[in-house]
């Protein structure tokens, strides 16, 4: 009896499943990206807010350039906003605190909108069809190192890691992305789904 009434004392409002599960999605894609602990603490909670309150931008998109224009809003909130965390190295020397790459950032973004539209299909199944379409790849050193190999001419020099990658950077590797799939898939699969079959291949042991 004691717990219950703890428990209404606690309780403002009523809240249905659908209302906190949106929510609750983008906090186990956030927790899935090991990038959390490159930012400074308490960097996600404001990241995720961030990320809710852009979420009908993303999903009210009619176009490819209206997503576009929603994925680098969003970026540059985040460039401007979140920075990382000082480290120590082995060797004594101290990583100073930054501002957070947009490569950084928009690999946050790419993971939660990959779970987010492609695995849990918000907002709907057949809305989520045509954003996957516009998805782009969640890019890490090790998918880097693959597309440079193939096109070593396309960016020169290849960033060597995701702090490296600045807004130009990140297009071109998108373009990239695109070209390997039309070139080795005939445009039969789209990024998103590079990060589906190419984790799995560049990650395993």
């Amino acid at each position: 009896m004691e717990i219950t009434k703890k428990l209404l004392e606690v309780r403002v409002e009523r809240l249905e499943p659908d209302d906190v599960k949106p929510l609750n999605i983008v906090d186990m894609a956030l927790g899935f990206s090991a990038m959390m602990r490159l930012f400074q603490e308490g960097s996600k909670e404001f990241i995720q807010k961030q990320i809710m309150a852009y979420l009908p931008q993303f999903f009210n998109a009619n176009s490819e350039e209206e997503f576009k224009q929603a994925h680098h809003a969003f970026c540059f909130w985040g460039t401007s906003t979140i920075k990382t965390a000082e480290k120590k190295h082995k060797d004594g020397s101290i990583k100073s605190i930054e501002p957070a790459s947009y490569g950084q950032i928009a690999k946050i973004l790419d993971i939660v909108l990959h779970v987010v539209i492609h695995y849990a299909q918000y907002p709907n199944n057949e809305k989520a069809k045509m954003l996957s379409k516009w998805l782009n790849t969640a890019m890490d050193t090790k998918m880097m190192a693959f597309l440079s190999g193939c096109y070593p001419d396309a960016l020169k020099p290849w960033p060597r890691t995701i702090a490296q990658v600045t807004k130009d950077d990140y297009e071109v590797i998108q373009e990239t992305v695109r070209l390997f799939i039309q070139e080795e898939y005939v445009g039969e699969i789209r990024p998103v789904d590079i990060d589906d079959v190419y984790w799995e291949v560049l990650n395993r042991k």
